[in-house]
């Protein structure tokens, strides 16, 4: 084989070997929750709640603030990671008008790096116990319902797949998380008193029968959520999110007052900037896992067919006789005819004497 031949041939063979790795070692290494991986989301609406300054005062009268506009973040960043287990923490700041802390709330998953689902806590780290997604959803998100943890209720329910929609350029999954039950939620629960008197119930439900309560009456507190979540399809990216939550405090199973009622969706500036997330996570997956792989490959056909024409091209040469100087001669048909010489004429010798 000549020399141009075997350098085509071994790099034809490096792509091929490039290309699958390529596809399925690097893809299957970086397709997954990085070590670093943190994500923020922005949102505005408006939050009814209870006013811990009123109900120390034992202004029960005004110690429920309705309606108030309200901007929260919320931020979800990678805190250990073991394997093919990352522990994600997720944090909301909700802000009144004045950029004031209205409410904040915390919880620390061990998740799947994959399809982030849950997983044992790996060691050295903390996490809550739960069933399903909490923090997001897979990185490659299908067309159908997910088991969801809802952090309230402490329950697994379904994230329902509800159809396909465009969001900021970006093809989204559409999933729907309802629930209803009672509190459950550790943090949330000792932060409510398990009873009030009955003049502060009274003051802050004046339509509650309370007559056959003792004093002071206890209470129970009921959690709702109503979740409608924007995934983008290539990359599992919540590109948007429509959140309503609500605690309610119950008497014998009637609503007497809310304690929280959020109504929060991501504003547009977040979802663009998440789009574009998605888009450029998009673009590195498809050249890794496609466009990378399959290019190298039809190159590696290129040049291996170059190879091939090479060295048949070679061979045919080979074959061809050649004269010393390296020229072919011409083929001989006839001998040539010598040409006729002139007929020349007889010789004649002279002598002194007389001819005989």
């Amino acid at each position: 084989m000549r020399r141009a031949s075997w350098i085509l041939g071994s790099v034809s063979l490096l792509l091929v070997a490039t290309g699958a790795v390529s596809k399925f070692a690097v893809y299957d290494e970086l397709h997954k929750m990085p070590d670093d991986a943190e994500g923020t989301m922005h949102f505005q609406g408006t939050v009814t709640a209870l006013d811990p300054a009123a109900m120390q005062k034992g202004d029960f009268a005004h110690a429920i603030i309705r309606d108030l506009p309200v901007t929260a973040d919320r931020k979800v960043k990678a805190v250990k990671t073991s394997g093919g287990t990352i522990v994600l923490n997720d944090h909301t700041d909700v802000f009144g008008p004045t950029r004031q802390v209205v409410s904040t709330s915390e919880h620390q998953y061990a998740v799947d790096r994959v399809n982030l689902l849950e997983r044992p806590t790996p060691g050295g780290a903390q996490a809550e116990p739960h069933v399903g997604l909490s923090a997001g959803f897979p990185l490659d998100p299908a067309k159908r319902d997910y088991p969801f943890w809802d952090a309230e209720t402490q329950t697994t329910v379904p994230a329902v797949y509800s159809g396909t929609e465009h969001r900021q350029g970006r093809t989204v999954y559409v999933y729907r998380i309802r629930t209803s039950g009672p509190l459950a939620d550790p943090a949330m629960k000792s932060a409510l008193p398990p009873a009030l008197p009955k003049a502060a119930l009274q003051a802050l439900a004046p339509g509650a029968d309370l007559t056959a309560q003792p004093d002071p009456v206890p209470l129970a507190y009921t959690s709702s959520t109503d979740l409608t979540g924007y995934v983008d399809s290539e990359t599992g990216v919540t590109i948007a999110l429509d959140s309503k939550k609500g605690v309610v405090a119950t008497v014998q199973g009637a609503d007497v007052f809310p304690v929280a009622n959020a109504a929060l969706s991501t504003t547009k500036a977040s979802e663009k900037d998440l789009a574009d997330t998605a888009a450029t996570g998009a673009l590195v997956f498809w050249i890794i896992k496609d466009a990378g792989p399959y290019g190298a490959w039809a190159l590696a056909v290129v040049l291996a067919g170059l190879a091939v024409w090479l060295e048949r091209r070679h061979r045919r040469q080979a074959l061809v006789p050649a004269t010393a100087g390296g020229a072919v001669p011409p083929p001989r048909d006839e001998e040539p005819l010598d040409e006729e010489l002139p007929e020349e004429p007889p010789v004649r010798l002279e002598t002194d004497g007389p001819s005989v």
